[in-house]
């Protein structure tokens, strides 16, 4: 080996650490609770601890040459600074690169976690082999990152694509963002939840209240998820109309970006057909007519290490930026 780098990805319960190898081969793996009540600084010492586990052996720590990493948005590309990120309450104007940097005592490069999800399909996953990819990923919410050309798209200063907040029906739900009908507020894990209780508290029926005991405010989207694999009537046609409206996201994206895949990532992936086929359905009726061919709609390969392959696909870029 002639070099190692490091990978962080910090979500709002989790952070997970990799040491990886020139080629991209994760060597080894660390992980921890993020505790974002508890402060960045609580944070960082917890990260050191796991960068030290990681590189016990003094000849692998003179190998590493830097730091991947990725954290929710919005970010400042510029200073390296947390905004204020939803999922870490409190984090407010945080000079996250900076204080890396001098908590570990190697270069940093910051990006959007879900910037990096599109990079490390790109590089490792689905979109291997594809020069223009569309990458999003549901969760709590729904982020989304583009490759062109072989490389990721980034705005002026900030991720250049907050597809969840793109308005897909005006006058709709309200999203956490404060507006209404943003697609997030349609196709999300939270939406598919909200959808799910809003039905069963109206007195639909499904194996969903067996599942929660009765409490329709236990669901989630992985469990409705659960529940259609099981046949469930609602929780397929919940997932349908999630499906319908992410479709309509996807739609519009491919007609600005001519993407040659759409990967599909993130927790509520786990939901397959019962959420993608819709949106293969949308593609079909709206976006063919326009383009020769159609675009495959496919579901993640990295899975949830999406975003950390990203890391390391970022220091590998970075490290090569600065020695050629």
């Amino acid at each position: 080996m002639s070099f190692l780098v490091l990978a962080l990805d910090i979500g709002g319960t989790n952070f997970r650490l990799a040491l990886a190898d020139e080629r991209g081969r994760i060597l080894k793996r660390r992980s921890g609770p993020t505790r974002p009540e508890e402060g960045p600084e609580r944070l960082l010492k917890r990260v050191k601890r796991g960068v030290e586990g990681l590189l016990s052996d003094p000849d692998m720590k003179r190998m590493v040459k830097g730091v991947g990493v990725g954290a929710a948005g919005p970010l400042d590309l510029e200073s390296g600074m947390l905004l204020h990120p939803p999922n870490l309450p409190g984090w407010h104007h945080v000079p996250l690169k900076s204080m890396l940097e001098e908590s570990l005592d190697f270069p940093v490069w910051l990006r959007n976690d879900v910037d990096l999800g599109a990079l490390g399909e790109h590089r490792f996953g689905a979109g291997r082999g594809f020069q223009q990819l569309i990458y999003l990923a549901l969760g709590t919410g729904i982020g989304g990152g583009v490759i062109l050309g072989g490389q990721l798209l980034s705005g002026t200063r900030v991720s250049a694509m907050e597809a969840g907040h793109m308005v897909v029906s005006p006058g709709g739900p309200r999203c956490n963002c404060g507006r209404e009908g943003c697609l997030e507020a349609l196709a999300s894990g939270t939406a598919i939840a909200r959808r799910a209780a809003e039905r069963l508290l109206r007195g639909e029926q499904s194996q969903l209240i067996e599942m929660v005991n009765g409490k329709a405010e236990r669901i989630t989207a992985e469990l409705v998820a659960r529940a259609a694999n099981k046949g469930d009537r609602l929780a397929q046609q919940v997932l349908q109309e999630a499906g319908e409206w992410l479709g309509i996201g996807v739609v519009n994206l491919i007609l600005l970006f001519d993407p040659e895949v759409v990967i599909i990532g993130g927790g509520v992936a786990g939901a397959g057909d019962f959420l993608l086929e819709p949106v293969r359905q949308a593609v079909k009726r709206w976006v063919v007519p326009y383009f020769e061919r159609e675009v495959p709609v496919v579901r993640s390969r990295l899975g949830g290490n999406s975003n950390l392959m990203g890391a390391v696909a970022l220091a590998l870029d970075e490290i090569q930026a600065t020695t050629s």
